[in-house]
């Protein structure tokens, strides 16, 4: 009896790690698990992200973790992990199979540029220069927000945009960027884009996996308090609240809400695209 309740329990063992459940996506721009990006960085990542997708019609997501094995990733390769995450959240249209997933890991130190189904094996080389030219330098030193906005940029102007335009390779970048500082890079959009900020309550929970900047607990909880509703002409505005819950520490900052898009041929929303596991990896 005790061998065959043994040989039960190894059995369940793979089925229990199967079952393990994969997180819903905060918006489909940004899911910023990890909390990562401060206010100002999160608003330039998804109005980037957003424009991104109106002017090529590739859809990018970008995902932040600290441990895969958090959010239904334990003992399971990067790789494979984001492919099945692409495919519960159906990243890019279904017909092309054009979307792109980006996953940072900060904890685990390794990331992910998973590509959709439609791309071409060239693609994954792109991929593969996009990580180690714009993602991983400023990872290695802890620059997490100027690394994943560098790389956004770099991301469409390597992969989505030659896909878009039907290039078979894609284009070979300027000798003058690998000189630009990533404050360079920024700023090529940040004139347009500022101000932009994600509407997403839940990423704002995720907050108390931070230090408090008073105590150093990790008991910091954040809340958003919308003040004028954007409209499709205007900005909105709104305090972003964060509060520690050990010491009463407070901190209350403005941002801004991005305007409503009126643009019919660029649909929000995931559209069910799949990958069979292209892209490329790095680690820091």
């Amino acid at each position: 009896m005790i061998r065959m309740l043994a040989i039960f329990l190894c059995l369940a063992m793979p089925l229990q790690a199967k079952a393990q459940v994969l997180p819903d996506p905060l918006s489909d721009t940004v899911s910023d698990f990890a909390d990562l990006l401060p206010p100002d960085s999160e608003a330039r990542v998804t109005a980037a992200l957003t424009k991104g997708r109106a002017d090529t019609g590739v859809h990018v997501v970008l995902v932040t973790m600290m441990r895969i094995a958090d959010h239904g990733g334990a003992n399971q390769r990067i790789e494979d992990y984001a492919k099945t995450l692409f495919n519960q959240w159906g990243v890019g249209d279904a017909s092309r199979n054009d979307g792109i997933l980006i996953l940072v890991a900060k904890t685990d130190r390794e990331m992910r540029i998973a590509l959709g189904s439609g791309y071409q094996v060239i693609s994954d080389n792109a991929a593969q220069r996009v990580i180690d030219r714009y993602f991983l330098p400023a990872f290695r030193d802890d620059r997490y927000a100027e690394g994943i906005e560098a790389g956004i940029q770099a991301t469409y102007d390597l992969i989505a945009l030659p896909f878009a335009a039907g290039a078979d390779t894609p284009p070979t970048p300027k000798k003058t960027w690998q000189d630009f500082a990533p404050m360079a890079i920024f700023g090529l959009f940040f004139a347009g884009i500022a101000g932009l900020i994600a509407r997403s309550v839940l990423a704002d929970v995720l907050v108390r996996v931070k230090a408090c900047p008073n105590c150093g607990k990790r008991r910091l909880s954040r809340t958003r308090e919308v003040l004028q509703d954007a409209t499709t002409t205007t900005v909105g505005t709104g305090l972003l609240h964060t509060h520690c819950a050990a010491c009463g520490w407070d901190r209350s900052e403005r941002y801004s809400i991005s305007r409503i898009s009126d643009d019919t041929s660029s649909s929000g929303g995931f559209g069910g695209g799949s990958s069979s596991g292209g892209g490329a990896s790095g680690r820091w």
